[in-house]
């Protein structure tokens, strides 16, 4: 009997397990934004001074990307990198989430850097039509989705784009 119990509460816990990871994948799938298309004017939620992170993100979290809103940087002209990932029930969420907060580290006086949580914002994960985590998109001073990083990026290959387009904006 207690043989039982345990087998049913493993099986159980796989079958939790599998439901929790199912969104961190992309086999076949993709958003519905890709290079080239312009970026929704999002109205993301954002952290005003004081705010509670609980509020916008499911990850615990010091890190400065709940600080802009993105229809605010498309109307500035201000290029900018968003992640979507939920990093409550995706560990690559979190992994890629830290690589973009190492490099805002670096350049977030200079550059834009957002997270948009699914649990969170749901709305605009609609918007750009996100199915599987984490995607990151960049998108440059006119809007336009300039790259499409689906799962872990590498943070060289995140300098790499900022950098480039940080260099347009300078002339």
């Amino acid at each position: 009997m207690l043989t039982q119990l345990v087998h049913a509460l493993c099986r159980a816990a796989l079958f939790v397990s599998a439901l929790l990871t199912w969104g961190c994948t992309h086999d076949g799938i993709a958003p519905k934004l890709g290079v080239g298309d312009a970026a929704p004017r999002s109205s993301n939620q954002v952290l005003a001074p004081g705010d509670d992170w609980r509020r916008v993100t499911t990850m615990d979290t010091r890190v400065r990307l709940y600080r802009w809103r993105i229809a605010d940087l498309l109307a500035q002209r201000k290029p900018f990198i968003v992640v979507f990932g939920t990093p409550q029930h995706c560990t690559s969420c979190v992994d890629q989430l830290s690589r973009v907060a190492l490099v805002e580290e670096k350049y977030g006086e200079q550059f834009a850097f957002v997270h948009v949580d699914g649990y969170k914002d749901s709305a605009v994960w609609v918007e750009w039509g996100i199915k599987g985590e984490p995607w990151t998109f960049v998108v440059d001073t006119q809007g336009r989705v300039r790259k499409v990083f689906p799962g872990q990026t590498e943070t060289a290959l995140l300098e790499e784009q900022v950098r480039a387009l940080l260099a347009e904006v300078r002339g």
